[in-house]
């Protein structure tokens, strides 16, 4: 009686497992790798007949060049720029200003007469003859020709072209007897030759600053 007591309950436990295991084989199949076949997916592209087809690209349209607007100068620039003092010049020293003041005084052909340019020459000249540091200082006007013409009216024309440079600087206010005044006519040529580089140099009149005037070239021994 004690036995089967025992063995009941082993048997229960015994009949559901073997309930179990029938419902887990009726539920799953399992599938022999050789037979089984992979799925088919297939892919389907749906065109719509009611679309239209894409418009054609248009080309694009063509870019202006921008222009650079060229830059203004604003008002500080210009205040800045105005307010900038100009450079001083550099002051000649005394030999730089007496070479500057006596450059010969050039004719053209059969003239004695002066220009714009040498007139304003001969006034700084007289300006500088009248300073007080120079009042010992005298000067002598060369009259010079070129090769053409006679020996006579060459001279004659060298001293109206010294006399002409003397008359603009007594007029501006140097004593005569500061002056002194010599024609040498052609025979003093400053270049040789026919050129007319070389006659252009020849027709001149020479500044020449002394502390004393020499002899006439006629009184020389």
């Amino acid at each position: 009686m004690l036995a089967h007591t025992r063995i009941r309950p082993f048997l229960f436990a015994l009949l559901g497992l073997v309930l179990f295991t029938g419902c887990a084989v009726q539920g799953s199949v399992r599938l022999d790798p050789k037979d089984a076949e992979a799925p088919v997916y297939e892919s389907k592209v749906i065109v719509s007949e009611d679309l239209d087809p894409p418009a054609a690209l248009s080309p694009p349209a063509p870019v202006e060049p921008v222009e650079q607007e060229e830059p203004v100068e604003t008002d500080v620039q210009a205040d800045i720029a105005e307010e900038q003092p100009e450079p001083e010049p550099v002051p000649l020293t005394r030999e730089e200003l007496i070479d500057k003041l006596t450059q010969p005084i050039y004719f053209a052909l059969d003239e004695a007469r002066l220009s714009t340019a040498q007139t304003e020459q001969l006034e700084q000249l007289a300006a500088f003859l009248l300073a007080e540091e120079n009042s010992q200082l005298n000067l002598r006007i060369e009259g010079h020709c070129d090769d053409r013409g006679t020996r006579e009216y060459n001279f004659a024309l060298g001293a109206r072209r010294a006399a002409v440079i003397a008359k603009n600087l007594t007029d501006a206010g140097v004593p005569k007897d500061r002056l002194k005044t010599i024609s040498y006519g052609k025979e003093r040529l400053a270049y040789s030759g026919v050129s007319e580089f070389a006659r252009t140099r020849n027709r001149r009149g020479e500044l020449i600053l002394k502390p004393v005037f020499e002899a006439p070239v006629s009184q020389q021994k």
